[in-house]
């Protein structure tokens, strides 16, 4: 059975589960303010949407969209029902609801020095294992390293940076300089 998506907002009722998910499955340094998650609702290139599998919520998943270009912001199960299929099912919702674009998610490369590496390489067979592959990109934001995996056409690093830049704007990315370049 497919997962019904249901866009979330301030005051919707599954906020706190939500919330409570955010906090449960990100780091600190990979979260940003709900309030500003929140209020970019409001822009219409961003998809807030609660996972339900029925009646039940199962996880969220946060997109950002330009032009032909979705990018997978966040996407989290409920860590009491991971690996029963959700992850899987949500990334088909994703690939339903933009079937005509590309579908572009960050991980952390792959430093086998990590601490977390186990976890890097696990999260990245998961995706290759659902159709990304390896992009040609690397993503830099202060010390962080990630490596944009992608399921459709090659993404430029003209397109990925135009993404970021609309959604968190022209002057917040002077501020933070988010950086993307080739390998």
């Amino acid at each position: 059975m497919e997962l019904q998506l249901k866009n979330i907002y301030k005051g919707s009722k599954e906020i706190d589960r939500i919330k409570e998910m955010y906090f449960d499955s990100f780091s600190q340094y990979d979260r940003i303010s709900m309030k500003f998650l929140l209020w970019k609702t409001k822009q219409n290139f961003v998809d807030f949407l609660a996972l339900y599998d029925e009646e039940e919520l199962v996880g969220f998943t946060y997109l950002i969209t330009d032009k032909d270009l979705t990018l997978v912001f966040y996407l989290a199960i409920d860590g009491n029902i991971r690996s029963k299929g959700y992850g899987k099912k949500t990334i088909a919702a994703i690939k339903n609801k933009y079937p005509n674009n590309t579908i572009v998610l960050d991980i952390e490369s792959m430093d086998k020095n990590a601490d977390n590496y186990d976890q890097r390489l696990k999260r990245e067979n998961f995706y290759l294992r659902n159709g990304f592959r390896h992009s040609n990109l690397q993503y830099i934001e202060g010390t962080r390293k990630y490596d944009p995996l992608i399921n459709g056409n090659d993404v430029t690093v003209e397109g990925f940076q135009d993404l970021i830049k609309k959604y968190i704007g022209n002057i917040l990315f002077l501020f933070f300089k988010p950086k993307v370049k080739y390998r």
